[in-house]
């Protein structure tokens, strides 16, 4: 591990590069925060759908998409629609039984009782949600991870869309899964439970340009006012993630401290494929060549670029450049906690 990652490890490059690049906060966070919210056009239409699906369609709803393609934060913002009420439930032990799954939707929306038959937990929740949630337009029951449930745990979920009295459905069903729960949907053990969903949402990876939109908004919010990125490292950024948000923030983050190390007042990329020597196992990388391509969940090419050699003369002029930057930083932080 070069010096520059162990730095990074130990959040000191992170710290310290906000105030060499003009930031206000880090931009490229690990955590989905809706504050950095941005939609391309293919998650604005999979908004738009969502919601549709939510107010205006009987059934359930199904938002797939593969790891780090921003379902998450796509779901904090559709859940922050007026007179909705929102209960998020993760049951992802695939030998959950019915009763279990219904004592763990039962603990989410505070029944405060455990139940041991099917029928009396149906009896209370019924209630339950007649007192205390008539005032909403909607109840919405998110299940996560849903993938990995079991056929039996997916048709009780499903079956809860049919809760109603009066006419009134009480509960809309949003299930958010991995790609591979296509598939499962597709198998005859579960395809009864696609029956029940009438609204299908499924994120795909960003292309270049959304990337290079994704970047700069999240500088923009970050309070950066001038270009960073040029457009060589967007492509190679590009290469490096996939289009996949996630990926995007880890390449970002790591560039910006490789950057700071090295006291840049922006980023190329030449740089972004230096410092993607460090990132092999995030990016799942071979040798510390991008991947094939095969990442993108529509099943089509995205083009990896290699990266382009270094002369000689930099290479063996590199080690000397770690060291300095570790001793520029480590003298900096001295510098800071002494005063």
């Amino acid at each position: 591990m070069s010096d520059v990652c162990r730095l990074r490890d130990k959040g000191i490059g992170r710290r310290m590069y906000l105030s060499h690049f003009e930031l206000k906060q880090e931009p490229f966070g690990s955590s989905p925060d809706p504050a950095f919210f941005w939609m391309s056009e293919k998650h604005a239409r999979a908004f738009k759908t969502l919601k549709d699906g939510i107010l205006e369609r009987d059934g359930c709803v199904m938002l797939t998409g593969d790891i780090g393609t921003g379902k998450t934060l796509l779901i904090k913002r559709l859940v922050q629609m007026d007179d909705v009420a929102v209960v998020f439930v993760t049951a992802d032990d695939p030998g959950l039984s019915r009763v279990d799954f219904c004592n763990a939707l039962a603990a989410e929306f505070g029944l405060n009782r455990r139940f041991t038959r099917r029928e009396d937990f149906y009896e209370s929740f019924t209630d339950f949600l007649l007192a205390g949630f008539s005032a909403y337009r909607k109840v919405v029951v998110i299940i996560d991870e849903a993938h990995r449930l079991n056929p039996d745990i997916l048709r009780e979920a499903a079956a809860l869309s049919n809760l109603k009295t009066a006419g009134r459905k009480l509960l809309k069903i949003i299930f958010v899964g991995q790609l591979e729960f296509n598939q499962m949907l597709m198998a005859a053990e579960a395809r009864d439970v696609l029956q029940h969903i009438t609204t299908h949402c499924r994120l795909e990876p960003l292309t270049e340009d959304e990337t290079r939109s994704y970047v700069e908004h999240r500088l923009k919010v970050a309070g950066r006012t001038t270009p960073l990125f040029s457009p060589d490292a967007i492509r190679e950024i590009h290469a490096l993630s996939r289009g996949y948000p996630r990926l995007i923030n880890i390449v970002g983050d790591h560039a910006l401290v490789y950057g700071y190390s090295f006291n840049l007042n922006a980023i190329d990329g030449r740089v972004v494929r230096d410092c993607s020597r460090d990132l092999t196992v995030a990016l799942d990388l071979d040798d510390g060549s991008p991947a094939d391509g095969q990442g993108s969940s529509m099943g089509e090419t995205v083009e990896a670029r290699s990266p382009e050699p270094i002369s000689s003369p930099r290479r063996s002029w590199r080690p000397f450049l770690y060291m300095a930057a570790a001793v520029a930083v480590a003298g900096l932080a001295f510098y800071v906690i002494m005063r």
